[in-house]
């Protein structure tokens, strides 16, 4: 009887430990008026939208433990946002043509973040707050800008623009440090701005209106800026 009781209890346990490590999301949607919007709170969070024509916005969420993004929209009025709060983040939008506009914000954990657009009215933004940060913005051709924004820890960061209004900024303040934008035509401007320990930063535009700023404070320091025409 005993046994009986210790295997039903371990079932419980186990289907209970399970229930508690669920969140997944996936969302699939191919053609119109599209939206999404995802939200999970706790455990072993993933989620994924794809939408490929016209309206596409798509907003996720995600709170506490192994949160993972993905977001791919194809095109028209593009649009797409994360959030995640802690834990062993990542996320990644794509988006291909049009309205583009990309925001992903992750607070605490192992971070990671990408954004890639591909075509019109760009523009992106990434925020991290703490631990292991790591970013990457590409953008291609028509509205440009971007601002990735990390506050401490692994930090690092890239931006690569490359035809028309570009324009970036970084702000890193604490800890491992590094920036590299490079932007490739058209109405450049960069700006840099990082704090304390490892620093570099590395700027490179090379056609049109140039501009670029670059302000280190402490410790490791370095700097390049290579402008053309």
């Amino acid at each position: 009887m005993k046994k009986v009781v210790l295997s039903i209890s371990a079932m419980l346990f186990v289907g209970a430990a399970a229930i508690a490590q669920a969140n997944v999301s996936d969302v699939n949607q191919t053609g119109w008026i599209n939206g999404a919007f995802v939200a999970q709170v706790g455990s072993s969070n993933d989620s994924q939208v794809t939408q490929f024509g016209l309206a596409n916005l798509a907003f996720v969420g995600q709170t506490g433990d192994s949160n993972e993004s993905d977001v791919t929209q194809a095109g028209i009025l593009n649009i797409a946002a994360v959030s995640q709060d802690g834990d062993s983040n990542s996320a990644t939008i794509g988006q291909l043509g049009l309205g583009n506009v990309a925001v992903i914000d992750q607070m605490g954990n192992n971070n990671t973040a990408l954004t890639a657009q591909l075509g019109a009215f760009n523009s992106a933004s990434t925020t991290q707050s703490g631990d292991n940060n790591n970013a990457t913005t590409l953008q291609f051709f028509v509205g440009n800008s971007s601002t990735i924004d990390q506050d401490g820890d692994g930090n690092n960061a890239l931006v690569v623009q490359s035809y028309w209004f570009n324009s970036s900024d970084i702000y890193q303040l604490g800890d491992g440090n590094t920036a590299i934008t490079a932007q490739l035509g058209y109405d450049n401007t960069s700006s840099v701005y990082q704090n304390g320990i490892a620093n570099f930063a590395l700027t490179l535009q090379l056609g049109n209106d140039h501009m670029s700023t670059i302000s280190q404070t402490g410790i490791a320091n370095g700097a390049i800026v290579f402008q053309s025409n």
